[in-house]
């Protein structure tokens, strides 16, 4: 079998986009809070919103593009995240940002587990890594360009202009789904539980609001939303047919440090949106040279994402997962070192690059995929995507109450010190799982 790069193309694009999404939002992240008249905290919840919509739409859309097929998931995820990135660009207020956010969460969760189960698909068995490492990539390269062209159009255009751009795009991305060839359904799954992934979402944002919460009397408010939500998950996924997670090989010790560490990896991942702020004030930048800030990291996470799925094929997920903890701990580090000097910052932006090349895409998802059966797949990744965006949903909140009481210093010692809690999770999973052969075979369970 020889690699369909036709076909793998479309589904790039469509990751593409949501990536692009990301990375375009960090220089204009306070053009936005002066916008809605909003602080640096506040406007973080646009973050977290999208990331809880992204969290229940993943778990729910990987099952249902095994049950009904990926391209067709892949397509109303498409879809829906041009339409609601419409909505985001002409929002009159902060309350119709935060739905179109939302929307645009589920629509991206709809396109990432199905594009990545369905470009497999088109690789041979031994190219498994490099498959992965591709998709990786696609975030790499979207981390160069995105904050490059985010600053650009906020400071040239305002920053709906970075909302705007993703409706031609993904316009381009449904016509060529038109080509692609029907994906292969699973035969007898069901429908994933609805009710599970919504009070997932809730336990979830609730959870995230008591943390954030200053008030005493609407902390126990969201507490208790947040406890109903974990009864009612819990009840769900011992009651529902298809429940809304396959807990079943994550229920031991090395599923549950998996579940920490991806979780750690998003926490991390989250920290990059506020690098263009945090040069902002270092060095009096303004929009457009902020986003050209972050071009150590972006460039050195695409070059050696890639290599990275490598890497997986010929030293295993941990590893690779270890060395690229270390790095983005080491990174945390030197921005932590007050005062920053241009020297230790290009240098921590490199190993950030590093520590994402070596712990997005190719490395996790590769320990998820060795753990479920092949018509699962879909579901492995989005299984992995969730766990890592539940990171990312709370990183933004936990990262701006560190800044809020210690500065953007305090806020990159809390991701040095996540790395390193997470480089210490995955040294309690299994380097290898099954062989590359065995997460592709039907009868591997």
């Amino acid at each position: 079998m020889r690699p369909n790069y036709r076909v793998l193309g479309i589904y790039l694009l469509g990751v593409l986009i949501g990536a692009l999404d990301t990375n375009v939002l960090g220089p204009a992240f306070r053009s936005i809070a002066s916008s809605f008249h909003v602080s640096l905290a506040v406007t973080a919840w646009t973050i977290t919103a999208y990331s809880v919509a992204y969290v229940a739409s993943t778990a729910l859309s990987g099952g249902l593009g095994d049950r009904f097929g990926h391209r067709r998931l892949f397509s109303l995820g498409v879809a829906l995240f041009g339409l609601a990135s419409l909505v985001a660009a002409v929002s009159p207020n902060l309350d119709v940002f935060l739905l179109a956010r939302v929307l645009q969460g589920a629509g991206a969760g709809a396109v990432y587990p199905n594009a990545q189960a369905e470009g497999l698909a088109q690789f041979p068995s031994a190219k498994r890594g490099m498959a992965l490492g591709l998709f990786g990539a696609v975030f790499g390269v979207a981390s160069i360009i995105g904050p490059n062209v985010g600053g650009a159009l906020t400071q040239f255009l305002g920053w709906p202009a970075i909302f705007l751009i993703n409706v031609p795009l993904a316009a381009i991305a449904l016509l060529g789904t038109r080509r692609l060839p029907n994906s292969v359904a699973a035969a007898g799954r069901g429908i994933p539980d609805w009710q599970g992934g919504a009070s997932f979402a809730v336990m979830l944002a609730f959870g995230l609001l008591a943390i954030s919460s200053h008030l005493p009397d609407q902390r126990i408010i969201f507490l208790a939303v947040a406890a109903f939500a974990v009864f009612w998950f819990t009840r769900r996924q011992h009651r529902a047919t298809v429940p809304f997670v396959d807990a079943g090989p994550l229920a031991n010790r090395a599923g549950i440090f998996l579940m920490i560490g991806a979780a750690l990896i998003g926490l991390d991942m989250s920290s990059a949106v506020f690098v263009p702020a945090f040069a902002q004030q270092a060095f009096k930048l303004g929009a457009l040279a902020s986003g050209f800030a972050l071009m150590p990291a972006a460039f050195s996470g695409a070059v050696l994402a890639g290599v990275g799925g490598v890497m997986v094929d010929r030293i295993g997920a941990r590893r690779v997962l270890v060395m690229g903890l270390t790095a983005a701990a080491a990174g945390g580090v030197l921005l932590a070192w007050s005062p920053l000097v241009w020297t230790r910052f290009i240098i921590a932006m490199v190993l950030l690059g590093i520590g994402t090349a070596f712990t997005m895409g190719a490395p996790l998802n590769r320990i998820g995929l060795s753990l479920y059966r092949q018509d699962q797949s879909a579901e492995a990744l989005s299984l992995m995507a969730v766990f890592r965006s539940v990171g990312m949903a709370a990183g933004p909140i936990l990262l701006t109450l560190a800044e809020a009481s210690r500065g953007f210093s305090g806020m990159y010692a809390e991701v040095a010190v996540a790395s390193v809690v997470g480089m210490i999770a995955f040294l309690f999973v299994p380097g290898h799982g099954r062989t590359v052969d065995d997460i592709v075979s039907p009868s591997g369970g």
